[in-house]
């Protein structure tokens, strides 16, 4: 059985365990490097390739909340 995580992550899924296991601030920086990454890139590729670990988090995150809603 997974331990409970409260108030390290979002709130818990029906079965009790976290959306995301991190705390909120490192998920939020991480988000924030993403469209920093993002925004870089479009002047300079080598910015996009170099943030593309964190813009592939941007898209789980968002895949994951868009998910987690239409099961509600």
């Amino acid at each position: 059985m997974i331990p409970s995580l409260n108030g390290f992550g979002d709130k818990p899924h029906a079965d009790g365990r976290p959306t995301f296991a991190h705390q909120p601030w490192m998920v939020g920086m991480i988000l924030i490097f993403a469209v920093l990454a993002i925004i870089a890139g479009l002047s300079d590729p080598m910015w996009f390739l170099l943030g593309l670990p964190c813009i592939l988090v941007l898209v789980l995150y968002i895949y994951v909340r868009i998910k987690s809603r239409a099961n509600i």
